[in-house]
């Protein structure tokens, strides 16, 4: 539909300039097309931090269920971490099934075709690349790059608070409270799903980088090289910090926390610290016994 509407603007201001009596079209097409790479920004941003970790929750979501079979934490009272997934492994490993594949990695941007009569939502790969091409259209790379750059750490962070609901949801339709010896294992939880959506993330970014660079290089670009992108170093650096964040303030809240606080209730997590006061290990109480008998 935007490809549609930009070739009518070109139209309108190439071949029909001199036409009087679409000028009011013209008009109106115009100010629509000064504000549409914002909506197509949007929209991209969507499928690279929604969209692509969507099927990922749900994947978490049975093996919860599983996990919930052995609920036992006080046989193991240290968490063991040495079987995570890390970025690194997953750049080496990840078979990008999901969007960014390593045979969608090589389809040409030139053989991207807008289908009206398909559903965008079915494939985010093809769908980022006609984002990228209507953005491309609208003379709009250098705000797109700009924009997912300024936008990277918070998307991310959205993905821990939204993770972090998903993990006590499922807790609550397991039937379990949050109790002490439940938190090394939900915290476990978690992070095993920030790692599988921090990972489809990087495979969406790995799609439209791809999709970026060649509208970058085409013969027929107006950008002669003289635009940085981003790569995908940055996109794991984002990735990196976090972790690294939501890692901290786990541990700072645990080893600042007073016996007296009130138990706390899981919401909506609006910050690395509201996760932390949630997941953090509560100082067990110790009996007042009195001085005098």
């Amino acid at each position: 539909m935007f490809s549609f509407q930009v070739s009518a603007v070109d139209s309108l201001e190439g071949p029909l300039l001199q036409v009087e009596g679409l000028s009011d079209l013209r008009l109106e097409l115009h100010s629509k097309k000064m504000n549409m790479h914002l909506v197509l920004i949007d929209e991209l941003h969507r499928h690279l931090y929604i969209k692509s970790t969507n099927r990922v929750g749900q994947r978490n979501k049975e093996k919860g269920r599983i996990s919930s079979l052995v609920k036992d934490a006080s046989s193991v009272p240290l968490m063991d971490v040495t079987n995570l997934s890390t970025p690194r492994k997953f750049l080496e490993t990840s078979q990008f099934s999901t969007p960014g594949s390593s045979s969608m990695r090589e389809t040409s941007l030139l053989e991207i075709k807008e289908d009206m009569d398909l559903d965008p939502e079915e494939n985010s790969t093809v769908f980022m690349g006609i984002l990228i091409k209507g953005l491309a259209k609208l003379k709009k790379i250098p705000e797109t790059v700009k924009a997912i750059q300024d936008r990277l750490e918070q998307e991310l962070k959205q993905i821990v608070k939204r993770s972090t609901t998903q993990v006590a949801d499922n807790g609550y339709q397991r039937g379990e409270n949050i109790s002490q010896e439940n938190q090394p294992r939900l915290l476990l939880e978690l992070l095993e799903l920030l790692f599988d959506k921090f990972n489809a993330v990087a495979a969406a970014h790995s799609v439209v980088l791809g999709h970026l660079q060649q509208t970058v290089a085409s013969p027929c670009s107006q950008y002669d090289g003289d635009i940085k992108l981003y790569d995908m170093v940055d996109v794991w650096v984002k990735i990196q910090d976090v972790l690294q964040m939501l890692l901290t303030e786990y541990l700072d809240m645990k080893n600042t926390r007073t016996a007296s606080e009130p138990s706390t209730q899981l919401s909506y997590a609006s910050s690395g610290r509201e996760f932390a006061a949630f997941f953090a290990k509560k100082k067990p109480q110790r009996p007042k016994n009195p001085l005098f008998k």
